[in-house]
């Protein structure tokens, strides 16, 4: 057989849009910016506090959302992007009585997740826009079993993240997104639901 009909695993990889194996350089800090449709399309699914913290806002993509939809958000970021006040989220240390909306760096997913559990209030609820990749790994199935999603929203058509928020020139690509739910006290089993269909 040709490798036409072979290809090879970086090939493959790269149209899966797996950062270790993309032939494009990820953004430095992974910077990719939410569409505003993800956003809207989540209040139609979930009802949150009042007040909400997008602790990675980036240019303001999600906040601005939540705001325009009658939310208070505290809008944070490790690197300024001329939205928002500057802020490593994962040095915070005092619980907060918000809900926790963001797309943190997929590579420090793991960590946003840890943080954001240990610092919200009982019945704080945490929404992130990660994915679906994010169900893999060893590691993380034993953060699952200390903190299970509630509830994890399946993207049914592509949603477009846009590195370094340039979504003019956002092309397509193979990877599902997901919403993940996690609602601190919650022991139950994950509910798998689907959205943008």
């Amino acid at each position: 057989m040709s490798e036409d009909w072979l290809g090879s695993t970086q090939n493959v990889m790269a149209t899966l849009n797996a950062s270790s194996h993309s032939k494009k350089d990820r953004e430095q800090n992974d910077y990719y910016a939410t569409h505003p449709k993800a956003v809207e399309q989540l209040l139609r699914l979930e009802i949150f506090k009042k007040n909400i913290w997008e602790c990675a806002c980036g240019e303001g993509n999600i906040s601005q959302v939540l705001t325009s939809n009658g939310y208070s958000v505290k809008s944070t970021d490790l690197i300024h992007r001329g939205f928002g006040d500057t802020l490593d989220f994962l040095k915070t240390n005092t619980p907060v009585d918000f809900d926790i909306i963001t797309n943190p760096p997929f590579s420090k997913a793991n960590d946003f997740l840890i943080k954001a559990m240990d610092i919200l209030v009982n019945g704080g609820k945490l929404a992130l826009f990660l994915r679906i990749q994010f169900l893999e790994g060893v590691k993380r199935r034993s953060i699952f079993r200390k903190y299970p999603p509630k509830v994890i929203y399946v993207a049914s058509r592509n949603i477009r993240c846009a590195k370094n928020g340039d979504f003019k020139n956002a092309t397509g690509n193979a990877s599902t997104y997901c919403w993940f739910i996690w609602e601190k006290g919650y022991t139950g089993e994950p509910i798998i639901r689907w959205f943008n269909d």
